[in-house]
């Protein structure tokens, strides 16, 4: 593998949503973790979406709130890929639904 290809990998988490924190945040129960992570995830993780890929949810994060959410996110097996994680613990990732089999 090439060092560009090394610089382009993307942590990865997956599990269910379980808590609506704010119109564009929410605690994930994680059930799977991509191997090769750079780093470790808890088993609850706070995700602060960048973007989505979720039936439901419009396109942009303005015509988000907490109810759309709830109704989107809550017991749904979702992908979380990590752009970064914050000095509070937040993940700031891109979030998708994850079909059966969920990978």
């Amino acid at each position: 593998m090439s060092k560009e290809s090394l610089l382009l990998m993307v942590d990865i988490i997956w599990g269910n949503g379980s808590e609506i924190l704010s119109s564009n945040s929410f605690v994930l129960n994680v059930t799977h973790r991509k191997n090769g992570n750079k780093i470790n995830y808890d088993d609850s993780e706070k995700i602060q979406i960048t973007s989505a890929d979720i039936p439901g949810l419009p396109v942009s994060q303005n015509d988000w709130s907490e109810d759309l959410l709830k109704k989107n996110l809550i017991g749904t097996f979702l992908k979380c890929e990590i752009e970064e994680k914050d000095n509070s613990g937040m993940i700031l990732g891109k979030v998708s639904h994850s079909g059966v089999g969920g990978y």
